[in-house]
């Protein structure tokens, strides 16, 4: 064999096995997620509050957190990240930004893991709120000229934190990129992916959506059980 032949071999090995350990953590990850980061109620029970309406009330909300600060969902976001993005970063160069507060690990993840691999990537993030002292501003950071993309760590067509963002960005004439990046779509695997905006559709690339969790309470217990059972009759 010869020594060509020698480093294609290695370089698809390599390959692989980080295909593997992204396959492991991204499982990891789900059930941390699923396990710690999902409030799940009894059907009409009023103990989570609708942020719409406070006369309503949901069954289950995430709170992400947690996940957020944990160094395996952070590694697994940076490397899925740019695995997805690299080649699209290099045709088209893009900045990033997130909404304080939920989002900014993430962000800074994809921070440090782009400058490991020497791209030159932008980032600057956005308040909830202008500030109240100071100079009143509302981005942190200094935008580029590039267009934007989106990191958060949950995203949907309806949710108030990318609309926000939308807003804010339009304010401030600075363009959207045609993708974004999120931990969780609360959507389902076979909703569209897509958000329409004034400054064009919007791709959402996610690592989990709905499917990927036990969403209602007796969903969860059920699948607790299976597990159990499986451990004790030698199967996990």
């Amino acid at each position: 064999m010869s020594m060509h032949e020698n480093v294609a071999d290695e370089v698809v090995e390599e390959l692989h096995q980080r295909k593997q350990k992204i396959n492991v953590q991204w499982e990891r990850v789900r059930s941390f997620i699923n396990d710690r980061c999902i409030v799940r109620v009894p059907p009409g029970s009023k103990e989570i509050v609708a942020y719409e309406n406070p006369n309503q009330h949901y069954e289950w909300q995430f709170y992400l957190r947690e996940a957020c600060l944990e160094p395996a969902c952070l590694e697994l976001v940076a490397e899925s990240f740019w695995k997805t993005f690299e080649a699209r970063f290099k045709q088209q160069p893009f900045q990033i930004t997130t909404v304080e507060q939920a989002g900014v690990p993430l962000l800074t993840a994809i921070l440090i893991s782009g400058a490991m691999r020497r791209i030159p990537v932008h980032a600057f993030t956005i308040r909830k709120d202008y500030k109240a002292y100071g100079i009143g501003n509302i981005l942190e950071g200094r935008p580029a000229n590039l267009p934007v993309m989106f990191i958060d760590d949950l995203t949907s067509p309806t949710h108030n934190t990318f609309w926000h963002a939308v807003r804010t960005l339009k304010r401030f004439y600075l363009r959207l990129y045609p993708w974004a990046f999120v931990l969780v779509s609360k959507t389902k695997r076979t909703d569209p992916q897509r958000i329409v905006t004034a400054g064009g559709t919007i791709v959402i690339e996610s690592l989990y959506c709905l499917d990927d969790f036990n969403m209602k309470l007796a969903d969860y217990a059920r699948a607790r059980s299976l597990d159990e059972n499986k451990k004790k009759n030698g199967g996990g």
